[in-house]
């Protein structure tokens, strides 16, 4: 069994105060001298707790004010197939989405080899830039594209994809139910385009999440690639066994 340090025994006991406390997302922690007080140790032992916190995402440090609780990530797994903006909404976070194009394509060579169709397969490609709202600001958190066939979605543009969820008008509209996904997860560094779509600067380490998806008979469904602000955004391995040996430990990539 792994031993805890004195500073990560006080980092878990002041997540504990959190809960007890039932301190929520934007709520001021007590200050160091105090925290040091009422655990009985070092100023020191608190700061390098709360930095421990701070790094996990648990709380934020404020210059010349102190720290405060952090808004909860949107947690996604890495196993499963389902909506961010379900996601989102179990986590108690609205989103909003912005349609920045939505075009018909037919596959390259490469781009048919990665989805295993034939060259010049139709397909709808999305892209989309998903926002959080945050105290009524919107908060760019990921930058989407998706790639659905033509054949399984004919007159898919005449939906509305900034009010209602692709994966939804996929069910409802089309009876086209994912049934199983692949899913790549990757740290990637933010080029121009991105960083000015999700509001930070150039080279920002972001997550790329890949995925593909198909139906219960095997049929494609849809390819999507996101690039996620990792701020905004943790995953989850969802596999029991390796959950049990990590102690459901997420990740925030």
């Amino acid at each position: 069994m792994k031993l805890l340090n004195k500073d990560a025994f006080i980092a878990r006991e002041i997540k504990y105060f959190i809960m007890k406390e039932k301190l929520t997302e934007y709520m001021k922690l007590p200050a160091e001298r105090e925290l040091a007080e009422h655990f009985q140790v070092q100023r020191a032992t608190v700061r390098s707790a709360l930095q421990m916190l701070v790094t996990e995402g648990v709380i934020e440090a404020r210059k010349r004010s102190g720290y405060y609780i952090r808004p909860q990530k949107i947690e996604e797994g890495l196993r499963g197939i389902s909506s961010f903006s379900q996601k989102a909404l179990e986590c108690g976070k609205q989103l909003s989405n912005e349609l920045l194009a939505f075009e018909r394509i037919e596959t390259d060579k490469g781009f048919s080899a990665k989805i295993r169709q034939p060259i010049g397969f139709r397909m709808y490609k999305i892209t989309r830039v998903r926002y959080l709202i945050n105290e009524g600001i919107r908060l760019p958190v990921a930058l989407d594209y998706s790639f659905i066939p033509e054949q399984i979605a004919p007159k898919l543009m005449k939906y509305n994809l900034e009010e209602r969820s692709l994966l939804e008008i996929l069910k409802a509209e089309y009876q086209a139910a994912p049934a199983r996904g692949e899913q790549i997860v990757e740290i990637v560094y933010a080029n121009q385009e991105e960083a000015k779509v999700l509001q930070v600067s150039n080279m920002t380490p972001l997550v790329k999440k890949t995925g593909i998806t198909y139906d219960a008979d095997e049929q494609l469904i849809e390819y999507i690639f996101s690039i996620k602000r990792k701020d905004w955004v943790v995953f989850k391995q969802c596999n029991p066994l390796i959950d049990q040996k990590l102690g459901g430990e997420q990740y925030g990539l």
